[in-house]
């Protein structure tokens, strides 16, 4: 949720007009309402993500602030508008940080129940191989290469 200064046009952006923020949404005005609903929005999100809570009751803690209230609803919606998977994506996207893992195939291990890199090293190779898109190549990967 917190990114790097961006290279717009190293990117083959243009960059937000000036007195502007990026945001998942679209440009943001600097200092205006929506601006602090935002930061508010992202330090709720960051909060919760980084807690010691289950996964579990992360998703439920993130589910009851995206209806808090309207300017949540607002900055969820715009969320999932650009990214279906929200916020479980959020969640799975981790798992890319194993090697031979790319964004698919980290879905599936999520989607089959494992949730962080420590529980896919920990799993057997029969238990790697029922998930489509994991053989032998990325379960040597995932076994001796350290993440990224």
């Amino acid at each position: 949720m917190w990114l790097p200064e961006i290279d717009y046009e190293g990117q083959g952006f243009d960059p937000p007009p000036p007195g502007m923020r990026a945001a998942e949404g679209g440009p943001v005005r600097c200092g205006s309402r929506e601006e602090r609903e935002l930061l508010s929005f992202l330090k709720s999100f960051r909060y919760i993500v980084e807690t010691a809570e289950t996964l579990d009751q992360k998703l439920a803690e993130l589910a009851e602030l995206s209806t808090s209230n309207q300017a949540n609803q607002r900055f969820w919606q715009k969320l999932v508008a650009s990214d279906p998977g929200f916020p479980d994506s959020f969640f799975y996207g981790k798992l890319c940080d194993l090697p031979g893992v790319g964004i698919k195939v980290a879905e599936r291990l999520y989607r089959a129940g494992f949730r962080t890199l420590e529980e896919i090293q920990a799993a057997s190779d029969a238990e790697l191989l029922l998930i489509e898109g994991i053989g032998k190549k990325v379960i040597s990967k995932v076994r001796t290469e350290s993440p990224a």
